[in-house]
């Protein structure tokens, strides 16, 4: 009879082996997706049990928000006094962290947009933790660039974050190569400040 339940609150778990599972994991889905995930390959994987993943977490879905949880990371806001440059280095960071995550394969991010979409779980923590802090980081660039005259007071941000946010799935999922080379990055935000800035800008 399984007695975890009643084990004493608080006991620790073996962080060595959550993680073990977790990179097992990683490695399963950027391989075969998330719909192709399983419990039984995980435990092949990683060598761990299948009672001691589940002890840990009870669905797959817990399993890959901590693993999206993981993935995750505390989004440096860049504040130079341009917005331009601002806008560079969130996109240059945003597009570093996919790769660490993902490599620089756009097969394993279609596999993993097209295998979370169906779940309303999986897509929410994927809301909260990746889309959500990088619409607030462009927001809040934007906003402060209104504040400081650079840009023009009637600017849509939300509607803007989404034209940056398109721009840039679009690339990454179907234009890899474009999205890959600096100059994409130098130029799609030359464009957007060309059309929302309060001067013209000068060309490079």
């Amino acid at each position: 009879m399984d007695t975890s339940r009643n084990r004493k609150p608080g006991r620790p778990r073996k962080e060595q082996t959550d993680q073990i599972i977790l990179q097992a994991a990683r490695e399963l889905m950027l391989e075969n997706g998330v719909q192709s995930f399983s419990m039984d390959a995980l435990a092949l994987r990683s060598g761990v049990s299948k009672p001691t993943i589940y002890r840990r977490w009870a669905t797959k879905e817990q399993l890959l928000t901590d693993l999206f949880g993981q993935a995750s990371h505390q989004m440096a806001i860049p504040d130079t006094g341009h917005a331009l440059e601002d806008l560079r280095m969130l996109l240059t960071g945003m597009l570093n962290g996919v790769y660490q995550n993902f490599g620089a394969q756009p097969q394993s991010i279609r596999r993993f947009i097209a295998g979370i979409i169906d779940s309303e779980q999986l897509v929410a923590q994927y809301k909260k933790q990746f889309i959500e802090p990088r619409r607030i980081a462009f927001a809040e660039i934007i906003t402060r660039g209104i504040k400081r005259g650079e840009l023009r007071s009637d600017v849509h941000v939300d509607l803007l974050v989404d034209l940056i946010g398109g721009a840039y799935l679009y690339c990454l999922l179907f234009r890899p190569d474009t999205i890959s080379s600096g100059d994409w990055l130098k130029d799609v935000s030359q464009l957007l400040m060309q059309g929302i800035s309060n001067a013209r800008l000068p060309h490079d």
